[in-house]
């Protein structure tokens, strides 16, 4: 299949055509943050097309956009197992990612007219169609996707460029969410006298392969859950690639924003700035 497939270029004749990207390379997590808002800028300024990417991030410590670092995490956990603090440009609470966390990623041309709760459960209804394929109940709420008590993943968006929504499904179990409690502090005793932004929301998580005892293939999630959001959303799904413009806008982000104190401890007292800065020796998280 051509690769180009997904740029504009290609798009003069067919607009309800959307470009998917199957991006399961792991790579630096704050590379990725730079290419989540990378691919949203080209989207809304009419340069790439409406984008569906599926990707995956190392061991790693992802915080709301307007949360307070230090209140969700245990830094000095996080340093001593060498996970990355990274902040996303979106919304929402605290989230550890991992090798066996699919993050799925819709970027559109224009924010909608829906509230984010409204929009929230507009996208995630063809994820949860594409989950009932493997017998399990899924029900949708504003902050992710559910199976019963059971939360399979979160969602949060950004609207201050056209729209980015992406979520995450725990897929199969991993070291570090058994040591969920190592890293995250939402949910422990005093958590809630210290936070004064948004707060994190700790629901019972479990994986996909769990619940549905036995073993799902990436590969046919991925394609799964490209198809239903095609199918459900009237979208005609042309697979390519990430451009080389995306890739560009993205490395700088990821240099200047995404690996800087400046960004992700950007709430912090700055005591905690300055210890990390001399146990690192620079001004980034390795």
């Amino acid at each position: 299949m051509n690769a180009e497939a997904g740029q504009r270029d290609n798009i003069s004749d067919d607009r309800e055509r959307v470009r998917v990207i199957e991006d399961l390379e792991l790579r630096n997590p704050a590379m990725n943050m730079g290419l989540e808002e990378a691919i949203v800028e080209t989207v809304s300024r009419g340069r790439s097309l409406p984008t569906i990417r599926l990707w995956r991030n190392p061991h790693s410590a992802i915080i709301g956009r307007s949360q307070e670092t230090e209140v969700e995490i245990d830094v000095r956990n996080c340093k001593s197992a060498e996970i990355p603090i990274i902040r996303r440009p979106t919304g929402g609470g605290a989230v550890l990612h991992h090798p066996n966390n699919l993050n799925y990623s819709i970027y559109l041309p224009e924010s909608s007219r829906f509230s984010v709760e409204e929009e929230s459960v507009k996208m995630s209804e063809p994820v949860a169609s594409a989950l009932s394929e493997y017998g399990l109940d899924v029900r949708v709420k504003p902050n992710g996707l559910f199976s019963g008590p059971i939360k399979l993943g979160g969602t949060a968006q950004s609207r201050r460029r056209g729209l980015l929504h992406h979520g995450t499904l725990l897929v199969k179990n991993d070291s570090i969410i058994e040591e969920m409690s190592s890293f995250l502090r939402a949910g422990k005793g005093g958590y809630s006298e210290v936070v004064s932004r948004v707060a994190s929301k700790p629901d019972t998580v479990s994986n996909l392969e769990n619940l549905v005892r036995g073993r799902i293939r990436l590969g046919n999630l991925v394609e799964g859950i490209a198809y239903k959001l095609g199918d459900i959303l009237n979208w005609r799904p042309a697979y390519g690639r990430i451009s080389d413009e995306e890739w560009r806008i993205g490395s700088r982000l990821a240099d200047v924003k995404y690996s800087s104190l400046a960004w992700n401890f950007r709430f912090s007292e700055k005591s905690v700035e300055e210890e990390l800065l001399t146990k690192t020796g620079s001004g980034s998280i390795e």
